[in-house]
């Protein structure tokens, strides 16, 4: 039938979705099923129905696709596919493509009864076999609503990229989140170590600084030194498992070549189940990771796995001791390094010794911690204190961290570029900048707002504050810019906050909010109010 040797089958995703139990969501189940290759005939149509559901906290969104696909045998490879398509219908007709759950294709245009329209692109494939799915998307929310659309797929084919040769040096790949990635001016004194990792090669000096060329999104960042490059893809709010299947990981091996290495730290936001799409259980952690070796290992380019570093959590902990943040995702990742005879920088420990050397009070230059008015020209003017994300002096000692374990390490792996590292100097401390206040202990510290987004007319946002002693629940409460006063939002038990610090709200859109929490007592007391956030739903 296709001349690309594809393997027909029906995608089908039957039963509803089981939704949340214990805390974590679980979506529809894919069926794939085999079908015969005359059930698709070159030149016929057949049909496919595409929606999207999002699960009640607006967090979750899932792009389901049913219809026939096609699988290859493509390998864990470079490829390249060309797909020879044809619009039956007498209207414009959109056509997109899915490879192995990545957007490939998007919405590509074919004009009223177009014939033998011939798209391309091009996979990093991380399996042996690679899906296309060939569907006409549509904005329909829900299966029932959803209408089966005709398309005709004439032919698909793939060959293979040809072989890359080694660069002329070596470039080392960060592939990470809001800890490593890179920020603009106006974050500042915000950082991630990927940042200022360039400072421990060489003499610490910059060749060039620019955006990666393949514009994916503005955080990438190739800091060029003289034996080697580091290419900083961090970004923010991704975990093992998004970050492949939003395309982030395809698109950074596509500029890797042999030689290279690809430094791997995931854990933070794999951790976060009050966000399906990026949630990866401890149990599945090493699954996600190993297309990450496997993928790497394809393309003679040396995986490194770094465990999440520690969040500033001594607060409230007897003795101000720290302890690991993400110690179950750090065990699967030395594990596996074990398992897969693959390098580990064990950052998570590494830097929990670190913190228990210095401190709480010193530990809050490592992290986020500013005083209003420290830094009036940033998007922190107003003063932070976060535990979770570092400012520059502790994203470089971080890095330095980073550093000392490749330069100290005997594998022989890192060989290559142990000789190019340089950990031989002093780190300037700052000052510390914070507010001398001492607040109230009955107010909720570190109250802030992450990833508001708006669709459909509801926000959905995600709200993080310490625990306060002896509250049994907080309430957080909201003004709307119509409001005379503020009206509960909703509450949360002690039990609830103790077992999801990050939790998550929804608000009717298009509106001026201002929220606050406070902690609420067994007597129905409530303590000091938390500062008030004011966003735009």
């Amino acid at each position: 039938m296709f001349s690309g040797k594809a393997k027909p089958v029906f995608v089908s995703y039957p039963n509803e979705a089981d939704g949340w139990s214990n805390g974590v969501y679980y979506e529809r189940k894919r069926t794939v099923s085999e079908a015969l290759e005359s059930d698709f005939l070159p030149g016929e149509p057949f049909k496919t129905r595409m929606w999207t559901e999002t699960e009640n906290t607006g967090f979750g969104i899932y792009a389901y696709v049913e219809g026939p696909a096609f699988k290859f045998a493509t390998g864990v490879k470079d490829v390249k596919f060309t797909l020879d398509v044809s619009n039956p219908t007498s209207e414009e007709l959109k056509i997109s493509c899915l490879a192995n759950d990545i957007l490939k294709i998007n919405g590509e245009v074919l004009s009223p009864l177009q014939k033998n329209a011939l798209l391309t692109f091009e996979l990093c494939s991380v399996e042996e076999e690679t899906l296309l799915q060939v569907f006409v998307p549509t904005d329909k929310k829900a299966k029932e609503d959803a209408p089966e659309l005709r398309l005709i797929v004439n032919d698909i084919s793939f060959e293979y990229l040809p072989a890359k040769a080694p660069k002329d040096k070596p470039t080392l790949f960060l592939a990470s989140d809001s800890t490593v990635q890179s920020y603009d001016k106006f974050h500042y004194p915000q950082a991630g170590w990927g940042q200022v990792f360039y400072r421990f090669f060489n003499d610490g000096n910059l060749t060039e600084e620019q955006m990666s060329p393949d514009l994916m999104y503005p955080q990438n960042h190739i800091y060029e030194t003289p034996h080697c490059n580091i290419e900083n893809r961090s970004i923010g709010a991704r975990s093992s498992r998004s970050f492949i299947n939003e395309g982030k990981w395809d698109r950074l091996l596509a500029r890797t070549a042999p030689g290279d290495f690809a430094f791997i730290q995931w854990g933070h936001n794999d951790a976060t189940a009050v966000r399906p799409n990026r949630y990866v259980a401890p149990a599945d952690f090493a699954w996600w990771l190993k297309k990450y070796i496997r993928s790497c290992r394809a393309r003679q380019v040396v995986p490194v796995l770094v465990t999440p570093i520690a969040r500033r959590n001594c607060d409230g902990r007897e003795g101000g001791v720290f302890v690991a943040s993400f110690g179950k995702y750090a065990d699967v990742m030395i594990a596996l390094g074990k398992e897969e005879n693959v390098p580990v920088i064990d950052l998570c420990n590494l830097s929990v010794a670190y913190l228990n050397e210095i401190g709480p009070e010193e530990s809050k230059l490592i992290y986020l911690w500013a005083a209003p008015g420290a830094y009036p020209d940033s998007a922190y003017a107003n003063g932070v204190s976060d535990n979770t994300h570092l400012q520059e002096y502790g994203a470089t000692i971080y890095a330095g961290l980073v550093a000392k374990a490749i330069k100290e390490s005997d594998n022989p792996e890192f060989d290559p570029i142990r000789g190019f590292i340089n950990t031989e100097f002093e780190i300037e401390k700052p000052k510390l900048c914070m507010d001398p206040v001492v607040p109230d202990s009955t107010t909720p510290q570190n109250f802030a707002m992450q990833e508001l987004h708006v669709e459909n007319n509801i926000a959905s946002f995600l709200l993080i504050f310490n625990d306060v002693k002896d509250a049994v629940k907080y309430r957080v409460y909201r003004k709307g810019s119509v409001d005379f006063q503020f009206f509960p939002l909703r509450e949360v038990t002690a039990e609830e906050k103790a077992n999801s610090p990050v939790l998550p709200f929804t608000i009717p859109g298009s509106d001026v909010y201002e929220i606050y929490v406070v902690a609420v007592f067994a007597d129905g007391s409530e303590g000091a109010k938390s500062r008030s956030i004011e966003f735009r739903a």
